[in-house]
């Protein structure tokens, strides 16, 4: 009920109030979980999964046939011609009293049907990482577009201050070239970010159904910490709670029950079958009423099919071993994701913060070239060259806090903690 009326609110939002506001990161999520076709398919594969289970307890259980059967027979002999007419109604319910193949087929079914659970829990856990990477991506592109706008114009503006001076004989033709060159290259980078900013929104738009024009943005003033847990615990964390690592154990347990079907072929198999008719036979005016009851019990030994048998086993066998390969390498794949995460983290706060100042120091640095610049001391090349480091600066800064975010959602992700509260704690990020 919760998510409905989220639901309903963001549908509002989008409908009535024309996306006048910004959606922020929980109203995102909360359109997704109802229009990301990836989740859809991930849910119609568990009902599916649900179901094999089903169909293969069927070979366990009671089957139960009801028939009736109606024949008209003239029979010509040298004693003379009859004919009679046969009516019977009956019902057989049979029985698997033993049969091993049938028992490790409906076992490999029921880890098939839990890895099938697992697999939309993974999916679930993807969903969150896939919202909030192509939300923090719109962002990353905005910001990058913004401060490419504001390159551009700085550039262009100097550009035009340059040709001035020129104009008047202060300065040689070599700046002029100099300055169209460097506004050719931000008006480029330009072009790079409103595309890059346009594909963003496709891809949530992709994930959201919804085309969204503005959203809220990261505020400034955050503090970013490293993981306070050490490394081994978060190794440990993801090994005992990864759903892919999980996923991949049931594929082990399927794989092991198929196999011991698979030579459980050779397995004697007996069945039990009770069956009811009752039948009338009519000849003339004489009607014949009988009734008859039958308990049998059978048993069979396959010894040879045409080594079909011996096949499968053999193909259970190695789909055995490899579903352990697969296993151990989602083990190795977790733990090196982890660790590098980890690291990525720790580097990223203190990429932040030198980041940031990095900005404070460029934008000085651009203001003592540009004195320098009108009072002689310095020629147009170094006003460009501080003008792209102060740019390039608040670009790496913007990146390094969007990296941040992203790196610690994969590392919970790895770690099997990542959850729908980590989405609001993003969402109070936002302004």
């Amino acid at each position: 009920m919760k998510k409905l009326i989220a639901l309903t609110s963001v549908l509002s939002t989008a409908l009535f109030a024309g996306h006048v506001s910004a959606a922020n990161l929980n109203e995102i999520y909360q359109l997704s979980l109802n229009n990301d076709a990836e989740l859809a398919a991930a849910k119609a594969k568990r009902d599916s999964g649900n179901y094999n289970v089903d169909l293969a307890r069927a070979a366990l259980l009671p089957q139960v046939t009801l028939g009736a059967d109606q024949a008209s027979t003239e029979v010509e002999s040298d004693a003379g011609d009859s004919n009679f007419d046969t009516f019977s109604y009956n019902a057989t319910i049979t029985q698997t009293l033993f049969n091993l193949n049938s028992w490790y087929n409906y076992q490999a079914a029921s880890a098939g049907g839990n890895a099938s659970e697992l697999e939309y829990m993974l999916s679930e856990q993807q969903l969150i990482l896939r919202s909030a990477e192509a939300y923090f991506n719109v962002l990353r592109a905005k910001e990058n577009l913004e401060t490419a706008q504001a390159e551009e114009k700085a550039v262009k503006r100097q550009l035009e201050q340059t040709q001035q001076r020129f104009e008047v004989g202060l300065i040689a033709i070599t700046e002029v070239h100099e300055a169209e060159a460097s506004y050719d290259l931000s008006y480029a980078n330009l072009i790079g970010q409103e595309a890059a900013l346009d594909i963003s929104y496709e891809a949530l738009e992709q994930i959201t159904g919804q085309r969204f024009e503005s959203l809220a943005p990261l505020k400034n003033d955050i503090e970013f910490s490293a993981p306070e847990k050490a490394v081994s615990q978060w190794v440990e964390a993801g090994l005992a709670k990864y759903a892919g690592i999980q996923l991949a154990q049931e594929g082990v347990n399927a794989a092991e029950y198929t196999r011991k079907a698979g030579w459980s072929n050779y397995a004697p198999q007996i069945n039990a079958q009770f069956s009811y008719t009752d039948g009338d036979q009519v000849n003339g005016a004489t009607t014949i009423d009988s009734t008859r009851t039958t308990l049998a019990f059978s048993a069979r030994i396959p010894l040879f099919a045409g080594g079909s048998n011996y096949a499968r086993a053999k193909q259970a066998a190695a789909e055995s071993t490899q579903a352990s390969a697969n296993l151990d390498l989602q083990q190795r794949t977790v733990k090196n994701n982890i660790r590098s995460l980890y690291r990525k983290v720790q580097t990223d706060v203190l990429t932040v913060k030198a980041r940031k100042r990095a900005t404070v120091s460029s934008r000085s640095a651009l203001e003592a070239t540009e004195t320098g610049y009108q009072v002689g001391t310095r020629n147009i090349v170094e006003v460009l060259n501080a003008q792209r480091n102060l740019f390039s600066a608040q670009r790496d800064y913007a990146n390094a806090r969007y990296d941040y975010i992203i790196d610690l959602m994969n590392l919970k992700f790895f770690a099997g903690s990542l959850g729908e509260p980590d989405i609001q704690a993003l969402n109070a990020w936002l302004n």
